[in-house]
């Protein structure tokens, strides 16, 4: 074999450099949703709204062209969600944003320091998730939020003195009842009558028998969209009267858009994305969401949108593109980081405090159910005063 000379040894080891850091000069971010799968109506949302982060970033050069978005499907499956994450930190990606559903953000916490990267989830909302990784962020409020704000909305202001509820078997799940029997039972003395898992394949004639015994004058249904979907059908089939109230997890824009009808009249929280919200960053995101994607955005698209939005000012602020400096810019560099959900800053955990509000469905019409009473009670009092001035 031919012996290299020392010159083009030399030539060969400036080339590997090179090549080297160019490879590193394209900084490279993940993402991992599900396209696929039950949860994959989110994930649909999800892309919608990373895409048009993306795309307007570019627009305004606050996104170099040079950033490479790397993208893989978790399926709806957590051990699915933790391959395909360490697929991805593999092809260079020191931050993904990642996590749908809450269980698929428990299955690869364990992952993030080992491979060493950052997640940033845009609807993950178990309580304990922030708490398991310093190397995970998210930018949805906490289940024992919504749990605690839907056991006051239904007894301070919907007077309910029972409930049943219903509930999936998931992460979930088992964030938002505590906090929710807590407040509803323990500090406003409450009732819950009884409880139905969506997951016992005997849970319509459960229902069926907790219903006639007990005539609860509400219900609170806690499950991702199909689930929560089968339990509102089988109310609807027994004419339930009282007051339905789902949470955040079972509303996407193909879901309203899709079973408008059924889903009339239920309140729910969420965190506060407000489509009426007069903000301009708000209504710019509404009409060029509904002018590509022809539909508004859900909170799952504004979520994604929120995050990649974070994703590319942490690209932009950290002086390199390693997770140490990514960290610290999550940490430090997102201060009252103006997001079409609210204002976004992150706590010592990664956490946002976003406190959720409560909305209805009327007409087709996600509303913010605040505004919707104080729009109601303004036009009653127009029909007052016009009824007054013609002395009738």
């Amino acid at each position: 074999m031919k012996r290299l000379s020392l010159s083009a040894k030399i030539a060969l080891i400036v080339c590997a450099a090179a090549a080297v850091t160019a490879c590193g000069s394209k900084p490279t971010v993940g993402v991992l949703i599900p396209t696929t799968g039950a949860a994959a109506s989110y994930g649909e949302s999800m892309k919608h709204g990373i895409d048009l982060a993306i795309k307007q970033a570019l627009a305004d050069g606050s996104l170099s062209s040079s950033v490479r978005w790397v993208w893989g499907d978790s399926g709806s499956d957590p051990a699915k969600a933790v391959t395909e994450l360490s697929r991805l930190a593999k092809q260079g990606a020191h931050i993904i944003i990642a996590g749908t559903t809450s269980d698929e953000a428990k299955a690869y916490l364990p992952s993030l320091e080992k491979l060493n990267i950052l997640a940033l989830s845009p609807s993950a909302s178990a309580p304990d998730l922030t708490k398991s990784s310093k190397n995970f962020f998210r930018l949805f409020a906490s289940d024992e939020l919504e749990g605690r704000r839907a056991g006051r909305f239904l007894r301070e202001e919907q007077d309910a003195d029972t409930v049943l509820i219903y509930a999936e078997d998931t992460e979930q799940a088992r964030g938002i009842e505590p906090p929710f029997r807590q407040v509803f039972e323990q500090a406003m003395e409450g009732k819950v009558v009884g409880r139905v898992s969506l997951n016992d394949p005997s849970w319509q004639q459960q229902s069926a028998d907790l219903l006639a015994a007990n005539n609860p004058d509400a219900v609170y249904i806690v499950g991702y969209a199909e689930p929560s979907l089968r339990a509102l059908r089988h109310l609807r089939e027994r004419s339930f009267p009282g007051t339905i109230c789902l949470t955040s997890a079972f509303y996407s824009g193909e879901t309203i858009k899709r079973e408008s009808a059924l889903l009339e009249g239920v309140f729910f929280p969420q965190p506060a994305f407000d489509m009426k919200d007069e903000r301009d960053l708000v209504q710019n995101f509404v009409s060029s969401y509904q002018s590509a994607y022809g539909h508004p955005p859900d909170i799952y698209a504004a979520h994604a949108f929120d995050a990649a939005r974070i994703v590319i000012h942490v690209i932009k602020s950290s002086p390199s593109f390693d997770t140490i400096e990514l960290r610290k810019s999550l940490n430090y560099s997102i201060k009252e980081f103006p997001g079409v959900t609210g204002t976004i800053q992150f706590d010592e955990r990664g956490e946002v405090k976003h406190n959720p509000i409560m909305f209805t469905i009327r007409n087709g019409e996600v509303l913010n159910f605040e505004r919707f009473v104080k729009d109601q009670k303004k036009l009653i009092r127009g029909r007052i005063r016009d009824l007054l001035l013609r002395g009738e």
